[in-house]
């Protein structure tokens, strides 16, 4: 059996997007003023600084590449579905935070042209100083959680029936990179999908419009999303193949036609943020191309760069503890809020104090995760989620040392 092994550059990747997005989010939902802007033609800044904010498309690659490089690693000598089960359990949890995140401990959500939040109940409490039962609309809301879950639970089997069937490695690659393509461009149909999501909820018709959070809801939906998954799982593949001749002459190219694709439909659409509309459509074509470019390169150039990845420890803390942060980011900024707002009222009335506030959050959590990695992340989720899997037999590399 091949050593299982941690992929160092990527987890650089997931650090720095988790510190982006504890930036832009707690930067973007503190904005007072967010309602004056003109969403249906929002001024550039704001189209990229959305973009920015919505990093969960990197993730569910990253979770599809790794996991997938696990799964084929741990099959090498014996393909047993217990390795597969576990997966799914897991995939099981995943869901289960979800509905953590999106009812009590997560981002806000915020009818921007209104200016009216809709809080979670973490957020309500601090916020308002009362403790209300969630909004039920936030049992429809998607979520990075909720996509990554399903493309485990999706792709883990995919992979299981593939190794089982001892489908050639040529094979496994064309049909990933095939289906990758073919969900990205027809989930197009999204646009017109949507709308029976929206009357499923006025219907109060909750089975369908839960199952629709999944595969239609914003701001993942997996109906487009299973794509990031999909090309996740081929990267991870070639990873544990050693296949960077195809990363280098297939993979970039791929992605950077399908950058350019997204590129040239969103110049033709007028700008939008979080609407299912062609403009969104073609947003999603773009940032795949980015994040599989990034990806790529990145592992291509950094990952037999051990050297220098050792002195990347900050970055690897936040990935280490990468849910916990995702889980606590919202509390956090919400007591900051407080104690900013007696010291200094009216701050975040301006853009630039929003994004001085999202600053000092990346800092604070900076402290923490370097203190914290001196105890290991001594019960974080991480640390319970690795005993969890001890118990199934499962060992799992996350929370090993630096």
């Amino acid at each position: 059996m091949k050593e299982f092994k941690r992929i160092e550059s990527l987890e650089i990747v997931r650090g720095i997007a988790l510190m982006f997005i504890l930036f832009f989010h707690s930067s973007i939902y503190n904005f007072a003023n967010i309602h004056k802007i003109d969403f249906s033609n929002p001024p550039i800044l704001i189209v990229l600084m959305s973009f920015m904010a919505l990093w969960g498309g990197i993730f569910v690659i990253y979770s599809a590449t790794v996991n997938s490089f696990m799964l084929i690693s741990r099959s090498a000598d014996k393909v047993e579905s217990k390795v597969f089960l576990i997966t799914s359990i897991s995939a099981c949890f995943y869901i289960l935070i979800h509905y953590l995140l999106t009812l009590f401990l997560g981002r806000w959500n915020i009818d921007f042209v209104n200016n009216m939040p809709n809080l979670t109940f973490v957020a309500e409490g601090f916020r308002h100083g009362r403790l209300a039962l969630p909004d039920a609309r936030h049992l429809f809301e998607g979520s990075s959680i909720s996509t990554i879950a399903v493309n485990l639970l999706l792709m883990s089997w995919l992979l299981y029936f593939a190794l089982k069937l001892k489908v050639a490695f040529k094979r496994i690659c064309f049909y990933l990179c095939l289906g990758g393509l073919l969900v990205i461009i027809l989930s197009v149909a999204r646009v017109t999908l949507y709308p029976r999501f929206t009357d499923a909820i006025a219907e109060n018709n909750y089975f369908l419009s839960i199952l629709c959070s999944f595969f239609l809801a914003n701001p993942y939906p997996v109906l487009t999303y299973f794509a990031y998954g999909l090309f996740g799982t081929l990267l991870g593949v070639l990873i544990y193949n050693d296949r960077r001749d195809i990363m280098k002459f297939a993979l970039l190219p791929l992605s950077a036609l399908l950058f350019a694709y997204g590129v040239f439909g969103m110049m033709n659409f007028d700008k939008t943020i979080s609407k299912p509309d062609y403009f969104w459509y073609f947003k999603t074509n773009f940032e795949l191309g980015f994040f599989i470019f990034s990806i790529t390169l990145i592992y291509l150039i950094f990952e037999n760069r051990k050297k220098f990845l050792s002195k990347l420890s900050l970055i690897k803390n936040f990935s280490k503890v990468s849910l916990t942060v995702y889980m606590l980011e919202v509390t956090l900024s919400e007591i900051f809020r407080i104690v900013v707002s007696k010291f200094i009222p009216g701050w975040n009335q301006t853009i630039n104090n929003s994004l001085l506030f999202g600053l000092f959050n990346v800092i604070v959590w900076s402290l923490i995760v370097t203190l914290w990695a001196k105890a290991n992340f001594k019960f974080s989720f991480e640390y319970f989620w690795v005993k969890m899997l001890k118990k199934f037999g499962k060992e799992s590399t996350k929370l090993g040392r630096i």
